[in-house]
């Protein structure tokens, strides 16, 4: 499976989600309830892109083509979010953390970034210097003491949701397309 670049294209609107694996059982009698958190966690998207010219389209069109459905994969991230801090971890984290050992700029909960391959919210404010970073999702794979978290860019792998792909074509020519994605993990 390929690693297909996503191209440069005007972004019109997204909604992005963090779907959690949570089971709740509920007494039918009292409503007392249970809940336990799996461990599944990832982003979901639905993407609709500006009106795009032929020229434009045809690009996106390979970009769809080349990844045959659900078979190959993209690097994909809030396009909006752009933030500059130097934050570096002080400590190795292992798989399914929450929180992130590290030293560096303040950082107010609500921003993207990227530590591994991977796309994480802070979900807590960072008053800087050293300490901790709370994040969601839990974190995905063993990462060194040293790394950077990049906020500038941060993207993760995503995989179309569906086999389909499609768009619509207008009289006056601008092609209009529309998609779902969701982290491949």
């Amino acid at each position: 499976m390929a690693l297909v670049t996503f191209p440069d294209v005007p972004i019109q609107s997204m909604s992005m989600r963090l779907r959690n694996a949570v089971s709740i059982s509920e007494s039918p009698f009292s409503f007392a309830q249970q809940v336990y958190r799996h461990q599944g966690s990832r982003w979901e998207a639905e993407v609709t892109l500006s009106p795009l010219t032929y020229t434009q389209a045809k690009s996106f069109q390979v970009f769809l083509a080349k990844l045959q459905g659900q078979t190959n994969t993209f690097q994909f991230g809030n396009p909006l979010h752009d933030e500059s801090f130097d934050v570096t971890t002080t400590a190795g984290t292992s798989p399914r953390d929450t929180t992130v050992s590290v030293s560096g700029d303040a950082v107010p909960g609500g921003n993207y970034f990227q530590l591994g391959g991977y796309l994480y919210i802070t979900i807590g404010d960072f008053a800087g210097g050293t300490g901790t970073i709370t994040v969601e999702p839990p974190i995905r794979e063993t990462i060194s003491s040293g790394t950077a978290l990049d906020f500038t860019n941060p993207k993760s792998t995503w995989r179309m949701t569906s086999n389909d792909t499609g768009w619509d074509i207008n009289t006056a020519g601008f092609h209009s397309f529309s998609f779902a994605c969701t982290e491949a993990l």
